[in-house]
């Protein structure tokens, strides 16, 4: 048997895990969390794609999976995507420096 309990994340201890409760700055803080999750997750997708294909297969297919982006979200949201993505690896090469 499974236990149906709903995992727990996104808000305070004290608050129902419900995301129609949020308020709305708490619902702006979650979804600047998730897109610099998703650009993280980005990142870490070209690194893997670089190692199996090599540079110039996976720039291609960054370009494309870019594209694709672009053509579902717009070209606003493909362009934020890259902001972050460029603003993580600028504050890592920060870091390690």
């Amino acid at each position: 048997m499974t236990d149906n309990k709903p995992i727990e994340y996104w808000t305070d201890a004290g608050k129902p895990r419900n995301l129609a409760t949020l308020t709305q700055p708490e619902r702006l803080k979650l979804l600047e969390t998730l897109k610099q999750m998703e650009a993280k997750e980005w990142i870490t997708r070209y690194k893997r794609q670089t190692k199996d294909l090599g540079k110039m297969k996976a720039s291609a297919w960054w370009w494309q999976t870019l594209s694709d982006i672009e053509r579902k979200r717009g070209l606003p949201a493909a362009d934020d995507l890259r902001r972050r993505m460029n603003n993580i690896n600028e504050r890592r090469k920060n870091e390690s420096v």
